[in-house]
């Protein structure tokens, strides 16, 4: 279908939808800056600004949107929501005081006697609109850090609270616990929620009390429906912050108000903390979230181009998810770098072009990752020395550490098979043949043992 067909169809679309919605500014703020892409059969694509959007488009005016597009097309169609880079640079369509008046949604919320709409709210809470639940990818390491915070959406202050979530950085942390915030707000948009690092809980609090405003500061930090605060194992430098917080904390919880915490340690491996606070701490549900493997981050990776209107081959994100192992924020950082580079050169970016941009490639690995390192983390996981590795001794554990230093030699890191029999004292190269042989088997016929290596290679990588 030609360009200015489905620009005609979609302003014929949006007029009717506009009568129909009978509200200016919320038909500014969330179907004006759209656009319909393509018709291909049945199958309908729009174009919308960013992912919020998209997620708030299909939840709230899917049937609408459907019925509408179906009827000024002539036959029914089904849609689907991609990210345009057009629009998404476009500002958005400025809303007149008039049409503030005039619309009666009930999107628009009246909080402290100041009209302002969801995205305001959300804004308001120093909350990323990004982080919703729909793009936060489950695998087996967040897993139960997700169904707690399903948990707490339905029943906010009365189970798990506080919610104490930790792990690594860049792990999908602060992301879960905004999902959290909006989701609540979605569900009721009166609800009083706020996200704060805790570093500028302690700057506002000295704030207040160097202007003499020390009420104010307590007033809104204790009449909070969620209370999410990051980075809390900040907390334990600061002592009078730490009274704050706790009589912060005996408020919310007295009054059946939920609380998030946000650490990259456990509460009991917080130094300094007072005693009163890690029972405070350990009071309610307390989650680890793990580093993602292999399937979670091609998952992420996927995810993340459907959001951003990124298309590479299969291949190159199975070598990113398999090499970029430390944290989430790297891999999309690595992802969003592939791209920049695939639409600078014309031809269509190889695994082994993307294992030279991240350092991924064999000769990176060398320089980066020695024999010596692989056997002292092969060592480690089961629960053998180095020096029984390089020994000649046949004790089974033994002798199957040193396979799996022989595998990840050989494999991993592309050395001769003289090379590998010379790392590890051994005079006769056959035995690291028959050595990655019996481990490639084991890792295709046992699924734990797979993600056990899997593992392994993300401790070397670490």
């Amino acid at each position: 279908m030609k360009t200015h067909d489905l620009e005609q169809i979609w302003k014929t679309t949006l007029a009717q939808i506009e009568v129909k919605l009978d509200s200016p500014p919320h038909f500014k703020t969330w179907f004006l800056p759209t656009e319909l892409k393509s018709i291909d059969g049945r199958k309908a694509i729009i174009g919308v600004r960013n992912s919020y959007a998209s997620d708030w488009l299909k939840k709230k005016y899917y049937e609408l949107l459907q019925d509408r597009l179906s009827h000024v097309a002539g036959k029914d169609l089904d849609l689907d929501f991609v990210i345009s880079k057009e629009i998404a640079n476009e500002a958005l369509p400025s809303v007149s005081k008039s049409d503030q008046e005039q619309s009666q949604s009930s999107l628009l919320n009246v909080r402290a006697g100041v009209n302002m709409d969801f995205n305001d709210l959300v804004a308001q809470s120093n909350l990323n609109p990004d982080f919703s639940l729909s793009h936060f990818v489950v695998g087996p390491s967040n897993r139960l850090a997700q169904a707690a915070s399903l948990a707490v959406i339905e029943n906010p202050g009365t189970v798990y609270n506080p919610l104490f979530i930790h792990g690594d950085t860049g792990l999908g942390k602060t992301h879960l616990a905004h999902a959290v915030g909006i989701k609540l707000l979605e569900k009721k948009t009166s609800r009083k929620v706020l996200y704060k690092p805790s570093e500028n809980f302690l700057n506002e609090m000295v704030s207040s009390i160097k202007s003499g405003k020390t009420n104010e500061f307590r007033n809104k930090y204790r009449y909070l429906d969620l209370l999410i605060l990051d980075d809390i194992q900040l907390i334990s430098k600061w002592e009078q912050t730490q009274d704050e917080l706790f009589n912060t904390f005996n408020a919310l919880r007295s009054k059946n108000k939920q609380i998030i915490l946000i650490s990259d340690r456990a509460p009991e491996k917080i130094h300094n903390l007072e005693s009163r606070l890690l029972s405070r701490f350990q009071g309610g549900m307390i989650i680890q979230v793990e580093k993602p493997d292999f399937e979670t981050r091609l998952a992420i990776l996927k995810a993340k181009c459907s959001d951003f209107n990124i298309n590479l081959p299969d291949d190159v994100l199975e070598h990113m998810a398999k090499n970029v192992t430390e944290n989430i924020r790297k891999l999309e950082g690595s992802l969003h770098q592939i791209a920049l580079y695939n639409r600078i050169h014309s031809s269509q970016i190889s695994p082994q072009e993307v294992a030279s941009i991240l350092g991924t490639d064999i000769k990176s690995k060398r320089e980066k990752i020695k024999p010596r390192d692989v056997m002292r983390v092969v060592a480690k996981e089961f629960q053998v020395t180095s020096k029984d590795i390089l020994g000649r001794t046949r004790k089974a554990d033994i002798a199957f550490a040193r396979q799996v230093v022989m595998y990840i030699l050989r494999t991993d890191f592309g050395y001769k098979l003289e090379d590998v029999a010379h790392a590890l004292n051994r005079k006769d190269h056959t035995t690291v043949i028959h050595a990655v042989d019996k481990i490639q088997s084991k890792i295709e016929l046992e699924k734990s043992f797979q993600e056990q290596m899997e593992q392994l290679r993300v401790e070397m990588n670490s």
